[in-house]
């Protein structure tokens, strides 16, 4: 019994080396973008941005007896099978769509886009849902602080809730 012999009929290697190129250059970032940085005044100069709330938030301040809570690392961990589903189903779609005669590149913007609305939306619920923090004390200086200011809530990094309406994320190339 004889092998069956292919035939090739259209070569895909610079399609394939195009999208291979753009899995190995394209980012999917997730954070505070520079345009949602700024806060919506409370009554007195903001003297901080969003971004700079959440990088305190994620990494701490020793200076100001701020521990990290690593909300960043948390919400993208909490979400990573489903982030991999997502560029899993975009590079069989892509590949499928070499087969099919078109470059498959609009797969992966709606991917990469899906992707970061589950990595994005995975790290605002850490921060309603405060996993990973220690419980708050009464003696807290954070708490002491916010009752004087009339606020009643006991969530860390959660007060005007600003600072998780501006986490986002963009899809960058090269």
């Amino acid at each position: 019994m004889s092998k069956p012999t292919l035939k090739v009929t259209k070569d895909f290697t610079k399609q394939f080396n195009d999208a291979v190129k753009k899995f190995q250059y394209d980012k999917v970032l997730v954070g505070i973008p520079e345009d949602t940085d700024a806060r919506k005044e409370t009554g007195e100069d903001q003297m901080i941005g969003n971004a700079a709330l959440l990088a305190i938030a994620n990494f701490g301040s020793p200076m100001n007896n701020i521990p990290p809570w690593p909300i960043m690392a948390i919400g993208i961990r909490n979400a990573q099978d489903s982030i991999a589903e997502q560029f899993k189903v975009c590079a069989q779609k892509v590949l499928s769509s070499l087969v099919g005669g078109s470059s498959g590149l609009d797969a992966m913007d709606t991917y990469y886009n899906r992707a970061g609305l589950i990595a994005s939306t995975s790290v605002k619920k850490v921060i309603n849902s405060q996993e990973d923090v220690p419980p708050n004390k009464p003696s807290d200086a954070t708490m002491r602080s916010r009752k004087a200011i009339g606020f009643k809530g006991d969530k860390y990094w959660l007060v005007t809730g600003q600072m998780r309406n501006a986490i986002t994320y963009v899809v960058r190339g090269r």
